[in-house]
């Protein structure tokens, strides 16, 4: 995976790992709730290397999609996505644009970062990368952080609610 890392954001949350996984790995159910500018999605089953998503979205007051193609899932570690094509622009100004969610196991809770990658192209993309892309794409990591956030949370307390499975033999 090409594209220089542009900028970074993490948070702690409470719940294992494997609840951070469902709902990363359910773009389909999860993604309009993580990224608010996220209106559908696309997606043929669960995340999985290799797989297209498209997602119709709403970008600085433009509509418009994106498709995305996943190219690193290891399940309750990373899930990375390029962007393959999008009708915003960005391959006019970025190279190897693509972000990875990260989780680490962290006493019980989940550290989770999200990053950002990608190259300017010629100045234009220089420019505005400096004054503006970083910045944006900066909001957008911690918009969805807090909703990840809020998200498992959500799924922590509906699993704390549920009777205790029990296992019996003969």
């Amino acid at each position: 995976m090409k594209g220089k890392l542009q900028g970074s954001s993490e948070i702690i949350i409470a719940a294992r790992p494997e609840t951070v996984w469902q709902i990363l790995e359910d773009s389909r159910a999860n993604l309009p709730r993580l990224w608010p500018m996220v209106k559908s999605c696309e997606i043929d089953g669960k995340e999985r290397l290799g797989v297209v998503r498209r997602c119709s979205v709403d970008f600085m007051g433009q509509s418009g999609y994106t498709v995305e193609r996943c190219i690193e899932s290891v399940p309750e570690c990373r899930l990375a996505h390029s962007i393959d094509d999008d009708s915003f622009g960005f391959s006019r100004v970025l190279s190897d644009f693509w972000f990875a969610f990260i989780l680490e196991p962290a006493r019980g809770q989940t550290r989770v970062r999200v990053e950002t990658h990608f190259d300017p192209k010629g100045l234009k993309g220089r420019v505005l990368g400096a004054l503006m892309i970083k910045r944006k794409f900066r909001e957008i990591r911690e918009t969805a952080l807090a909703n990840l956030k809020r998200l498992a949370g959500e799924a922590s307390a509906k699993e704390a609610r549920q009777p205790p499975r029990v296992h019996t033999t003969g």
